[in-house]
């Protein structure tokens, strides 16, 4: 095997000409060798015969209801820092605004107003105060809908061709529970988030999955975890405002059904679960009729404040809402949603929550026994990732008559996708319990099965495999795991497990000093791939590297052209041991004038030339979002710029931390240190300065300009 910079091409000439730029800080290292390219493997795709005939009508649906879309009298609303309903003074008055819940704890809340109102005239009277961020209707949405004896009427769990419901499935569409537990069935220390109607918690084969809390004294009375709900000892039901996350007149045969694909007992009665070790925390915001985002809100952010990291959300419908967007992107878990049972495309008619575009979200379609999309499925090339079980899927149910012998039923629904590949999101987190939500949602889409069933259905053509994905490792290929704090070690083999992965956020101009060591008598590389890369078994995409002959010491240098995600490689290209990669981030001790590579500015500033500022020139700027951004690693930074009669108020962020300072001087000041902070922690840290449009006190107003000399770091 060769190294990655030479495959494939005829001369060196060749060889650098296909590699990017670099810049003269970024210069390879190869020790006369030159880089490698891999042979990547490619799955094969199993040929789906298309069905003849409709598939049985959906049971369990999450259908837009035209006729109620949202509540009247209530509408939710963000708030702009501490600004409160009763700050709002006229306007609360007016409508008759009320605060009914805190949906957070800093600034979204759920507000009634006088209903007789329409709800129009509301939302654009609070949009249009200067304390608000955003208001919206509270809009209501739906549900989707081994040794266990009935395991064999499981086709999603072992499909071998058997008959479900009159349908000879075909062997081996199925999420591959079998080999999946071999390798695990589970962790009872993860617990999954069950947010939909409520869930039987006596049924037999959930009773013992049940979560509690171990923070809460069972019908005390007393909130003892103080988290706002009294006796939550199982879950909470925000549907009712109670903690019984489970009625019989409710039905609840929904979130009953979903539990027991995710995590039914392993028990000899019944069915079994795909993650028949792992506990279920019940969430109920689902009744009869449905529920509100409100609510859904509220169950997302009790889901996060109890360290959940998996929820399953077999729900839908309504508009999109900013509020249930923010909570879902702030949860720090991996939220499964199912795509919607309309069976059309989501790409052109959006699908919520499911076609949120964030990061840590999966949206499910269904598949039936016989591997093709189902009938009612929603789908989408771009905004459904993948697809799973959902056509006539036998699960717990509540029993009718108190007798839970036949509490069992078959659900068709991407509902009843959905729970399996949570169930297989919670098997990877039990096998791995350092894994983020992103690597977890990372191993699911990569280590799937393609069926041309799905072609251009779903963006990853393919059904969810829990078997592949309790053995895969994300770290193999782009995009690998996140690279967290200064230096990772890990085992490479230039015989089974070449590559590892990680993925790091630069900024515009920051710079980064990678190191690596490895044990003795191995050869191992380093390469940096930028963000068009797709994969590390190819040369394309990579910005530098350092892969010099019969060592594994190798650094290199590298600043970023640009903001983007990039990738660092460690690659075993002889022998097989332990190493430790070590990335230093940020520009060092030094003066930086404003021309230096290290700085990003946004848009480009303009350059003024005068001999009276270090190195001649400066640069300065008088647009709306200008912005200059420099990392550096010390422990002090300061900034010089001209003080003089155009300019204004510039703000500077460090970390987060941010002041406002003026510029303007009625004569001017050449070399004025304007910015100073010491003190700092060793390490990386992130500095921006930022036009403000304002201009200093008693001054004209056009007098606005910012400009930057130098940074001088220490």
């Amino acid at each position: 095997m060769r190294k990655k910079t030479t495959a494939l091409l005829v001369s060196m000439g060749l060889l650098f000409g296909s590699i990017p730029a670099f810049a003269a800080n970024n210069e390879p290292s190869s020790g006369g060798k030159s880089f490698k390219k891999a042979t990547q493997k490619v799955d094969s795709i199993i040929q789906i015969q298309p069905k003849n005939s409709k598939s049985k009508k959906v049971m369990a649906t999450f259908k837009n209801d035209a006729s109620k879309k949202y509540k009247q009298g209530e509408v939710i609303v963000k708030f702009k820092n501490a600004y409160t309903t009763e700050s709002l003074g006229v306007l609360a008055t007016k409508f008759s605004l009320k605060t009914k819940k805190n949906l957070n704890k800093i600034d979204t809340k759920l507000l009634t107003f006088n209903a007789k109102l329409p709800i129009e005239d509301v939302l654009q009277a609070l949009n249009a105060s200067s304390q608000v961020e955003y208001a919206e209707p509270n809009y209501l949405v739906k549900p989707d809908a081994v040794s266990d004896p009935l395991y064999g009427e499981l086709w999603g769990m072992k499909n071998s061709g058997q008959t479900i419901q009159g349908i000879s499935g075909k062997a081996g569409i199925d999420i591959g529970a079998e080999s999946a537990w071999a390798v695990t069935k589970g962790s009872t220390s993860v617990v999954i988030g069950v947010i939909d109607t409520g869930v039987d918690i006596n049924h037999p084969d959930l009773k013992a999955q049940i979560w509690k809390n171990p923070g809460e004294v069972s019908g005390d009375g007393i909130d003892n975890d103080k988290n706002g709900y009294i006796d939550d000892v199982n879950g909470w039901d925000f549907y009712n405002q109670d903690n019984t996350v489970f009625d019989a007149g409710d039905g609840d045969e929904h979130g009953t059904h979903v539990s027991g694909t995710i995590a039914g007992t392993a028990n000899t009665i019944g069915v079994i679960g795909l993650a028949p070790n792992v506990k279920i925390m019940p969430l109920k915001f689902l009744g009869p009729d449905g529920g509100y985002t409100s609510d859904a809100i509220l169950a997302v952010n009790y889901a996060k404040a109890k360290g959940v990291k998996i929820t399953n959300n077999s729900w839908g419908g309504g508009e999109f809402s900013q509020a249930l967007y923010d909570a879902i992107n702030n949860s720090n878990s991996l939220f499964l949603a199912a795509a919607g049972n309309d069976g059309t495309n989501n790409d052109a008619e959006p699908h919520y929550p499911s076609n949120y575009d964030l990061p840590n979200i999966i949206s499910v379609a269904a598949i039936d026994n016989t591997g093709n999309l189902a009938d009612f499925s929603n789908y989408g090339a771009t905004t459904v990732d993948i697809a799973a079980p959902g056509v006539d899927i036998l699960s717990s149910v509540p029993p009718f008559f108190g007798d839970y012998t036949d509490a069992y039923d078959y659900f068709s629904g991407t509902s009843m996708a959905t729970p399996h590949v949570t169930g297989e999101a919670a098997l990877i987190l039990s096998k791995n319990p350092t894994f983020a939500p992103l690597v977890i949602k990372q191993s699911i889409l990569k280590a799937s099965t393609a069926l041309s069933s799905l072609n251009g259905k779903v963006s990853t053509g393919s059904m969810a495999r829990a078997d592949k994905a309790v053995t895969y490792q994300p770290d193999n290929e782009i995009p690998g795991i996140p690279f967290t704090g200064t230096s990772v070690s890990n085992t490479v083999n230039a015989t089974s497990d070449k590559d590892d992965v990680y993925s790091m956020n630069l900024l515009k101009g920051e710079k980064i000093t990678v190191t690596l060591s490895g044990a003795t008598g191995t050869d191992f590389d380093l390469y940096l791939y930028n963000s068009s890369a797709t994969t590390v078994n190819s040369s394309a995409g990579i910005v530098a590297y350092s892969e010099k002959a019969t060592t594994s010491s190798e650094t290199f240098t590298y600043t970023a052209p640009s903001d983007g995600t990039y990738y660092l490689d460690v690659y075993a290209y002889s022998g097989s041991g332990s190493y430790t990669a070590t990335v230093k981030a940020g520009a060092t001790a030094g003066t930086y004038e404003h021309t230096a590579k290290e700085l990003g500015f946004f848009p480009s500033w303009t350059t003024q030339s005068n001999t009276n500022v270090s190195g001649g020139s400066f640069a300065r700027t008088n647009t709306a979002g200008a912005k200059a951004q420099f990392v550096f690693n010390g422990t002090s930074v300061s900034v010089t710029g001209v003080k003089y009669s155009s300019q204004g108020i510039v703000k500077i962020t460090l970390d987060g931390v941010s002041t406002q300072v003026s510029l303007y001087s009625a004569t001017t000041q050449y070399k004025q240190t304007y910015y100073t902070k010491t003190g700092l922690l060793a390490g990386r840290h992130v500095l921006t300065i930022e036009w403000t449009g304002k201009a200093a006190t008693g001054v004209k107003k056009s007098a606005t300009g910012v400009n930057l000399d130098t940074i001088i770091v220490k």
